[in-house]
């Protein structure tokens, strides 16, 4: 295991929290009441199978506050509170670490948007690495507080604030309705935004929810078929990443009509995915993680519970 993946794991296992909440479904029409003739089924991540939202972030104002708090942890764990108070005297540290990291990748989006390049995604290991050089400027070292030291130190800090930050789970009955559908012969893939940690942060849920059964998240879904914004350099629903999951489908002689694309999100995952010839299916299972929808995005089927998904697509019978 590589130190910044045994670093995840320690805050997961050590440290793991907890935001308990009632899911809710939301009430979506769909086309059909099952698919059949289906050979591949590929998901996004961040609300479709990871619930990430905490109580409170319905509220910007509390989420912003939120945010800032897992910002004060991230400075008082990696004792940056000194450095960034000697930067900036007017606002607390948490803040300061705030206005950089977002202010960063404001001017990167800004940068992309100058050359006309649409959906840009930003590592955030990035980010982190020039907020550490702004802070060795003015007198940091935190080299010797990771494993690793300095090299994995953005990483790190990364990891770190997205684990202090958002809801850290899947949704109840995802690592069942996967093993279910991949031993009806169906293929699993995965397209989404996704940053470094995701895959280690996907390895740790399966683990926790199936408990220990599953070892690591590609015992599940083929390396061949699993796309991840920050390897592509575009967020969803830019058309290079479901481009290259056709290509890919297609190398494994399955078409576009015989690939359900799962996601939470009508212009993101439903409507770049229908486009290409894939049939829909809508996570509806968490009513404030169903984003868009109008009279002209109706999915092929939805979902409440991902113990449904199984009963609704089948490897057998003919396409349509």
């Amino acid at each position: 295991m590589s130190n910044i993946a045994e670093y995840i794991r320690q805050l997961h296992e050590n440290e793991r929290r907890a935001y308990p909440r009632t899911l809710k479904p939301a009430e979506r029409g769909c086309a059909f009441e099952t698919l059949r003739g289906v050979r591949a089924v590929v998901v996004d991540i961040y609300g479709t199978m990871v619930n990430y939202w905490r109580p409170g972030f319905e509220e910007r104002g509390r989420r912003e506050e939120m945010l800032v708090r897992a910002f004060a942890e991230v400075a008082d764990r990696f004792r940056m509170d000194e450095v960034l108070a000697k930067m900036n005297p007017q606002d607390p540290p948490a803040k300061t670490l705030n206005d950089f990291y977002n202010g960063l990748i404001a001017l990167n989006h800004q940068k992309f948007a100058s050359k006309g390049v649409e959906y840009p995604e930003v590592r955030v290991e990035e980010v982190w690495a020039v907020i550490v050089m702004m802070l060795k400027r003015n007198g940091y070292d935190a080299g010797a507080l990771v494993p690793g030291g300095e090299a994995i130190l953005p990483r790190c800090l990364a990891a770190a604030y997205n684990f202090f930050s958002m809801g850290r789970e899947l949704y109840p009955g995802v690592s069942g309705a996967l093993k279910k559908l991949k031993a009806d012969n169906i293929v699993l893939g995965i397209l989404s935004d996704a940053q470094f940690y995701t895959p280690i942060d996907l390895t740790l849920y399966f683990r926790d929810q199936s408990g220990g059964n599953i070892g690591d998240y590609n015992e599940l879904f083929d390396v061949d078929l699993t796309f991840f914004s920050y390897e592509y350099g575009f967020v969803k629903p830019a058309e290079i990443l479901f481009r290259r999951l056709a290509e890919a489908l297609q190398r494994y002689h399955i078409t576009p009509a015989q690939t359900v694309f799962a996601g939470n999100d009508f212009s993101a995952d439903l409507a770049p995915a229908a486009a290409i010839g894939m049939r829909t299916a809508l996570f509806c299972g968490d009513d404030i993680m169903v984003f868009g929808g109008g009279k002209n995005t109706v999915p092929d089927i939805v979902f409440n519970s991902w113990e449904e998904l199984p009963g609704l697509i089948s490897f057998h019978g003919e396409e349509g």
